[in-house]
């Protein structure tokens, strides 16, 4: 590999591998903070989220991210330690074969990636495009320059390890790459941690803080009676929306200790805003063809006291039923909550009961739509909007219902 070409792959290489730690950060954060938004979730269309949380965004339980970062690295590490070729005078580095090697099948790989986020999930990942240019790049230009056939490299790959093992400095190298890259497959968190206590409340400072901006934000009326309810706290739902279902799980134990302690004291009503076209006017995203199905489904089993299992069930399914809509199967995705709705609720006529919640659930969009809502979920304490495209941590959650409480003269 000439200089100039070995310079070029290692600033594509360092370019891929700042992609590549990029998007295991933000994979690594949607895994343990359920309150993280992804900074490249610009749309449902340029969306991070959807495609590392997707199937397509692990492998054997690890990030394809991590997979990224350990090729990217392997392959800065082959071209800064390489020994250039020097024309007229043999031997030939043996480094652009081994890269180019290396790239065909991390070419293979993004290609296959970059199908299943365009075309099957229909979502754009910014940084994973960014990794993708890179390989492409590494690709071309070890593709044009390598001296050395990767046919014969298998026969040489013992004779070259060795020459690794015996220079001190590519030897440490070596090792610490491979003690990093372990490191990194074994600690990484292999799914999102769901808190199942209260967690403790912020420093006192950090709650002085919040508890002055909460109380300069603006407030709307939603029409919704308080009753003897101290506290009400509105969410506008997608129940296929993967965020609606984090959130609901990172807010119920908090929730259950008010419940615990207060009862009655704090209200949760919960809008229905499906993503799909049948029943929210405001526009459709792919995944949720069945997200009306879904609503309906809850609204049936509330109204017969069995509205939790319900929802458990769909978030146990949730993915199941977004894969199929987004594979063009949303009849199929329909009939898996039919058929639920019929085992458990014994509700044979679905269709009629359908046509009957339609109303129900349209007047919720339309309430949302006049609060312009614009994401899932939207959440509303007493009044008090939270940011689009922002969730409260848990713990400034409960801070935000104590601070409303103070105010009711509650606890």
């Amino acid at each position: 590999m000439i200089p100039k070409a070995r310079w070029i792959v290692l600033g594509f290489a360092v370019l891929g591998l700042a992609f590549a730690s990029a998007s295991s950060w933000v994979h690594y954060r949607l895994l343990t903070d359920p309150s993280y938004v992804s900074p490249c979730d610009i749309n449902a269309t340029f969306n991070c989220t959807q495609a590392y949380l997707s199937r397509f965004g692990s492998a054997f339980g690890v990030p394809v991210a991590i997979g990224g970062v350990a090729w990217f690295a392997l392959v800065a590490l082959i071209a800064a330690f390489a020994t250039p070729d020097r024309p007229g005078k043999p031997p030939a580095s043996p480094a652009g074969g081994y890269i180019f090697g290396l790239a065909t099948i991390a070419l293979a790989a993004v290609l296959y990636l970059a199908y299943a986020s365009w075309f099957v999930l229909h979502t754009y990942c910014l940084l994973c495009i960014g990794t993708y240019v890179a390989v492409i790049g590494i690709f071309v230009v070890s593709g044009m320059t390598a001296s050395t056939s990767v046919g014969h490299l298998p026969a040489r790959l013992a004779r070259d390890l060795g020459g690794v093992f015996r220079k001190p400095l590519t030897l440490v190298a070596t090792l610490v790459y491979l003690a990093t890259a372990a490191s990194f497959v074994v600690l990484f968190p292999r799914e999102l941690k769901i808190a199942t206590a209260v967690p403790p409340p912020p420093p006192a400072s950090e709650q002085e803080r919040f508890t002055q901006a909460w109380e300069q934000q603006p407030r709307v009326d939603l029409g919704i009676p308080p009753g003897t309810a101290k506290v009400v706290v509105v969410k506008f739902n997608d129940w296929l929306c993967p965020m609606c279902r984090t959130m609901a799980q990172a807010y119920q134990p908090v929730l259950d200790q008010y419940a615990k302690t207060d009862p009655g004291a704090v209200k949760v009503v919960i809008k229905d805003w499906p993503w799909n076209s049948d029943c929210n006017f405001k526009g459709a995203i792919v995944g949720h063809e069945a997200a009306c199905d879904a609503a309906v489904a809850v609204r049936l089993a509330r109204d017969r006291g069995k509205e939790e299992p319900m929802v458990e069930w769909i978030f146990a399914n949730q993915e199941k039923l977004v894969e199929l809509g987004r594979s063009g199967q949303r009849a199929q995705a329909s009939q898996l909550i039919r058929d639920k709705v019929a085992e458990m609720l014994g509700v044979k006529d679905f269709d009629r009961e359908y046509s009957a919640k339609l109303t129900e659930i349209r007047r919720d969009v339309a309430d949302g739509a006049a609060l312009e809502v614009h994401s899932t979920p939207t959440y509303f304490i007493n009044g008090v909007r939270i940011p689009e495209r922002t969730n409260l941590p848990p713990e400034y959650f409960d801070l935000a219902i104590r601070t409303e409480m103070k105010k009711s003269g509650g606890k």
